[in-house]
């Protein structure tokens, strides 16, 4: 734990120099002050600044997504662009990172789909409980052009934000240290840490738990001193977060599907050539393909890691009982985005 400090203390003294400072060329230095908008005379490479709230270990999906782009986009680009990423949320939460790019203050983040629906309202349909099977189900949904198209488009328009495709974190889990969740009744009154999200918060209200709302960088804390008795999320973040040492139990639930988009600010985009912008969507198609096959792959390894390290791993009971639970929060949502009809277009594809 005193590492951990003592690595935040290192990250928020860094950071001090970073926000602020956009993309630079590789020929200045270190304390350069040009925006990602400025182009090197001697057409060194540009490098543009990626951020992302996730530890920053090659194991990690949001780091793995990262250096995917990284690495093709320089490959694509013949060496002019590429990127410097920075993660532990050493450039922002996502709120923050979304903002960010609408200013121009932050060239590029991975954002996790639950935040967009702050700025989109129609984005929360990607969050619905128990929607999805499979990964091929989602993965189908989120590249079919028909329903991301005026989503896209919209975020662009109104955030600033170009969304260049979606990379996947894995189906989230339930971590806790109370007891092993089988069946619904096994929530009743359980505090569960959440993100800022309504679908997240309805859809433990109809599980019967209790659902608290804070910051990632919150939670750990709060499940060790018994604020929360756990939380939601990924594999990946279970492991690289450390959450199996201190819970003993991590279920199986897969009750959210949890897509990542990498992004460009509008004002990052536009100044580019046609040629460069090319070559950003190219590296971003490449990196998404490939990270969805890494991330998949490693999720088991990192379970049975987990396992390993006395974890106690199970699968959840009947599938339909979840989804009889947590139908209101369908019948919900249709109140609240701009485009309900949208839902059962998504519901048709995937029958």
């Amino acid at each position: 734990m005193k590492k951990k400090i003592a690595m935040l203390l290192s990250y928020t003294l860094l950071v001090t120099g970073l926000v602020g400072c956009g993309s630079k060329d590789t020929s200045s230095a270190n304390t350069s002050t040009e925006t990602s908008t400025e182009q090197s005379a001697d057409g060194a490479t540009r490098v543009f600044q990626l951020g992302h709230l996730d530890p920053s270990q090659d194991d990690n999906a949001y780091q793995i997504l990262c250096m995917q782009f990284k690495e093709n986009l320089e490959k694509v680009s013949g060496g002019k662009l590429s990127v410097d990423i920075f993660g532990d949320g050493m450039l922002g939460g996502e709120i923050e990172l979304v903002e960010g790019m609408k200013l121009g203050n932050v060239d590029m983040a991975i954002v996790t789909n639950n935040y967009y629906g702050n700025f989109v309202k129609d984005f929360m349909l990607f969050d619905l409980p128990f929607m999805f099977e499979d990964y091929d189900q989602e993965h189908a949904i989120l590249d079919d052009e028909e329903i991301m198209t005026p989503l896209k488009q919209q975020l662009y328009d109104d955030w600033g934000v170009k969304m260049l495709g979606y990379g996947d974190s894995g189906f989230r889990y339930v971590v806790n240290t109370k007891r092993p969740l089988v069946n619904v009744s096994d929530f009743n009154g359980l505090k569960i840490r959440l993100p800022e999200n309504t679908v997240y918060v309805e859809t433990f209200k109809n599980l019967g738990a209790n659902p608290t709302t804070m910051a990632f960088s919150e939670a750990y804390t709060a499940v060790q001193q018994g604020t929360v008795d756990g939380l939601e999320i990924t594999a990946s973040a279970i492991n690289t977060a450390g959450y199996y040492e201190i819970c003993d139990y991590l279920s199986l639930t897969k009750h959210f599907a949890s897509p990542i988009a990498l992004n460009m600010s509008a004002k990052v985009w536009e100044s580019l050539t046609e040629e460069e912008q090319g070559w950003v969507q190219e590296a971003a198609n490449l990196a998404k393909m490939a990270q969805r096959e890494i991330a998949i792959e490693n999720e088991q390894k990192l379970l049975d890691k987990m396992a390993d390290a006395g974890c106690q791993i199970n699968e959840i009971g009947d599938i339909e009982e979840y989804r009889k639970a947590v139908q209101p929060v369908f019948e919900y949502i249709r109140t609240v985005v701009d485009h309900p009809e949208m839902l059962d277009t998504i519901l048709e594809k995937i029958q």
